[in-house]
């Protein structure tokens, strides 16, 4: 009986193999209108941006922000310059091992970014760099 309950706990203890790092989310803000700031208008993340979201100046390119949630990070968030807004989605998703299957880990990363204002915006999600453990770099733009 011991020896099948050790089997058992090492059958159990083999399906969470692999390991996952915290996914780091980076990403700029890029704003290409030329009259007006724009300025964040929602948020909705699994954690804190650091530094936090703010206004970024007519044809300027905000700080480099950062999130992370550790192996599922996702941030939803959106800029307004008037009647246009840019609602913005990044993540980065850890689906682990199975070895039933014999499948490795990996990392999906997703963004996109869509116009929501009565002014129709160019709203643009670009994955700019790939990095180990999940961690991604975006650049975001709004016109």
């Amino acid at each position: 009986m011991k020896s099948l309950t050790v089997v058992a706990a090492v059958a159990v203890s083999a399906l969470g193999v692999g390991s996952a790092e915290a996914a780091t989310l980076t990403f700029t803000v890029q704003n290409k209108i030329t009259t007006s700031a724009i300025t964040n208008s929602y948020f909705n993340g699994c954690a804190a941006v650091i530094p936090a979201l703010s206004s970024v100046a007519a044809n300027s390119i905000s700080g480099v922000h950062q999130t992370d949630c550790g192996t599922n990070s996702a941030v939803v968030f959106e800029y307004t310059s008037g009647s246009k807004t840019c609602r913005f989605n990044m993540s980065s998703i850890w689906t682990p091992p199975n070895p039933i299957l014999g499948t490795s880990g990996y990392w999906t990363p997703a963004g996109s970014a869509t116009s929501k204002g009565s002014t129709t915006a160019t709203c643009k999600t670009t994955l700019v760099g790939l990095g180990s453990n999940g961690n991604y770099t975006w650049a975001l733009s709004m016109q």
